[in-house]
């Protein structure tokens, strides 16, 4: 059961990247996306954890990867399945947590018309919302969810602790990857989204705070960095989105307790224009991690006091608690200051690099995604801008590639020309 620390009033609760998947029989496969029999079986180990929790974070892709695909295979019409799965997620938790507040954020899979698809309005979404209504609304604390989030995906919220709001955002749209929406063809929505966040960041009252929900975090990719050898530093988001969103970030950090993030199905951090980032791993183990979710302890000011990891034990097949992030690391609270020197000692010690590299994968005692090269992953810790290139060891990779990519071209137009004289002499 969980601990209830003194400076502590409320324990809330993170679960990312369910990626329910209604078709599979199965039990628990590494591998592949979350079965009906692993997600009652993480609803229970919740329930059991922290049956007093005051607010569940969301953050985004309920539904399974190439979720048509699987619907069209079995017979099954995507939309009315798609809605299907939503409907048994929140009706799964709110059973389990009644009294709960949700936020719920949108994920790059959350819609069957297609991966990286978002709507601006349409049936679809105004049907999610109302699917999500009662538990997001619920004691009167988004009034406005319905109206707001059938029109973007993206809305305000009050919070049960002191002063405080949440900004759920939906950044699929700033995504280098956004396809657009299949029934919608909104002109830069967005940017709209970012003048919405930048009113929502003014006319906070005086003396509230805020927390922020989003899917995909800002900053680099480590691992699309990866896959195309450093050649290039890959961004989740598109430069003027990203260059926005930490500028907002950065002018109102004095009132931005913590940002929540999901996407990349690992248990990381980042700093973000000086606000604390928690990015945690996913339910689904598609991609060989433990399937995970977190127990966080926020005090009565709205700032993180320390997150408690609970993952799925394949060998038992039970759900088992890991050391807490201030455990972890040494620290008391999660703080920009904290998650700052955090990041500055896995660059430098071992010892700490080691501690984070088996809580990557939420234990699943394998390197989970993370190669040898470790360091464009930690850079992507506080590097969120122009700084993660040379950081990542990118920048003398694209130069060298620059290099030999004129070296072959000279090379390409100096046989031309020779080939060109050889033939002119032969006339």
């Amino acid at each position: 059961m969980h601990l209830v620390f003194a400076l502590v009033v409320q324990h809330w609760l993170i679960v990312n990247d369910i990626h329910l998947d209604p078709f599979s029989k199965a039990d628990v496969v590494y591998g592949s996306d979350t079965t009906s029999l692993l997600w009652r079986s993480a609803v229970r180990a919740m329930r059991a954890e922290v049956p007093d929790a005051r607010v569940i974070l969301l953050g985004g892709d309920m539904l399974a990867h190439h979720f048509s695909a699987d619907a069209a295979a079995a017979n099954k019409a995507p939309v009315a399945n798609a809605l299907a799965t939503v409907r048994t997620i929140a009706g799964d938790l709110d059973a389990a947590f009644p009294k709960a507040q949700f936020l719920v954020a949108l994920g790059n899979n959350d819609d069957p018309c297609g991966d990286y698809r978002s709507e601006t309005g349409g049936t679809y979404q105004a049907r999610l919302a109302q699917i999500w209504a009662p538990l997001v609304n619920r004691h009167g604390n988004a009034p406005d969810f319905v109206a707001q989030f059938s029109r973007g995906g993206y809305y305000a919220a009050r919070l049960p602790v002191r002063s405080e709001r949440a900004l759920v955002l939906n950044s699929v749209f700033w995504s280098i990857l956004y396809s657009g929406g299949c029934y919608s063809r909104a002109r830069d929505p967005g940017g709209s989204e970012l003048s919405w966040l930048q009113r929502e960041l003014d006319q906070l009252p005086a003396g509230a705070t805020a927390m922020i929900l989003m899917h995909i975090p800002p900053g680099y990719d480590p691992r699309g960095t990866e896959v195309v050898h450093r050649a290039v530093a890959v961004p989740f988001l598109t430069t003027s989105s990203n260059g926005a969103l930490l500028r907002m970030l950065t002018a109102r950090a004095s009132v931005l307790r913590f940002i929540a993030g999901a996407h990349t199905h690992r248990y990381d951090f980042r700093v973000a224009g000086g606000v604390p980032m928690l990015i945690a791993s996913s339910v689904s183990p598609v991609y060989l991690n433990n399937p995970a979710f977190f127990v966080l302890d926020v005090r009565e000011d709205g700032t993180l006091a320390d997150v408690h990891p609970y993952v799925y034990d394949r060998a038992t097949a039970a759900w088992l608690s890991e050391p807490t992030f201030d455990a972890m690391y040494g620290i008391r609270g999660i703080t920009a200051g904290t998650l700052t020197a955090v990041a500055a000692r896995i660059r430098s010690d071992a010892n700490a690099r080691a501690t984070w590299r088996m809580a990557f994968d939420a234990w699943a005692r394998k390197d989970g995604g993370m190669t040898a090269a470790w360091l464009p992953y930690a850079c992507a810790q506080t590097e969120l801008d122009g700084g993660y290139a040379a950081c990542a060891g990118t920048a003398n990779r694209t130069r060298v590639l620059v290099l030999v990519t004129v070296g072959l071209l000279i090379c390409v137009i100096v046989g031309a020309s020779l080939l060109l004289r050889g033939a002119m002499r032969s006339r």
